[in-house]
């Protein structure tokens, strides 16, 4: 089975999983955060302010797509990518700012546009890295707003199935391409760790009030930022400072 079998195949099931699961509404106990601490008058204020870690890697990010804009090695369509996955990481930190000030369905909407924005446009850097260059490049756009959409389900429909297969999308495209697909860049590593910490920022957020009760300074949640900023961070060093296979030996 080729790449593009195994791939619609998964997704497939994917799909019928979330169908034969039924809606998936907003609980509304998540807006409930262990650390409701005020400081400096910020209400939720180690949950405000963990966002500095998942902005950091996107200024960065954005500073070097600039710095490189006439590069030749970097086509248009790649930099738009790249330009998308950052100013994404930017526009998280500012919903997740926004929503932890007010904590309610309407702030939260905008805290997930900029996640929904990265994880797209993760999904085309995975098109471009291993499968096809210039599909990546037509598709780029389209899976922006197929992943914005599927957030828009949710406040619609009060059902956030399609966000959530958006949102788990790159768990089934990395492994397959990395058993069927070929490699343009010599670095791979910000993709295992940035998976890894969403992982890891999954668990601190479902471990919210243990890890607070346990702690007595610090949430799950607040954590969950730092680890979600770190694999940020990860994903672009990894951009950043990666070659073309075929440039390096040469």
């Amino acid at each position: 089975m080729d790449a593009k079998r195994l791939y619609f195949a998964s997704l497939l099931l994917f799909i019928l999983v979330a169908i034969a699961y039924g809606p998936i509404p907003q609980p509304q106990s998540y807006h409930d955060f262990a650390d409701d601490r005020e400081f400096l008058n910020i209400p939720n204020a180690l949950d405000v302010m963990s966002n500095l870690v998942i902005v950091f890697p996107g200024l960065v990010g954005l500073a070097f797509v600039h710095e490189r804009r006439n590069d030749p090695l970097v086509s248009d369509n790649e930099t738009s990518i790249h330009i998308t996955i950052f100013a994404g990481m930017v526009l998280t930190f500012a919903g997740s700012v926004w929503f932890h000030l007010e904590p309610n369905d309407s702030t939260l909407l905008w805290d997930r546009l900029g996640m929904t924005i990265v994880i797209g446009s993760s999904i085309s850097l995975m098109i471009n890295d291993f499968w096809d260059k210039e599909l990546a490049g037509r598709i780029h756009i389209p899976i922006i707003l197929g992943s914005i959409i599927s957030l828009l389900w949710w406040p619609v429909f009060d059902d956030l199935r399609l966000y959530f297969i958006v949102k788990h999308h790159p768990f089934i495209l990395l492994p397959i391409f990395l058993i069927y697909g070929t490699r343009v860049y010599d670095k791979i590593s910000g993709y295992f760790w940035g998976l890894s910490m969403f992982i890891l920022a999954t668990i601190f957020e479902f471990a919210d009030t243990a890890i607070y009760d346990m702690t007595g300074f610090i949430s799950g949640h607040t954590l969950k930022h730092i680890a979600a900023g770190i694999g940020l961070w990860f994903l672009m060093v990894m951009i950043r400072d990666r070659v073309e296979i075929d440039s390096e030996e040469e």
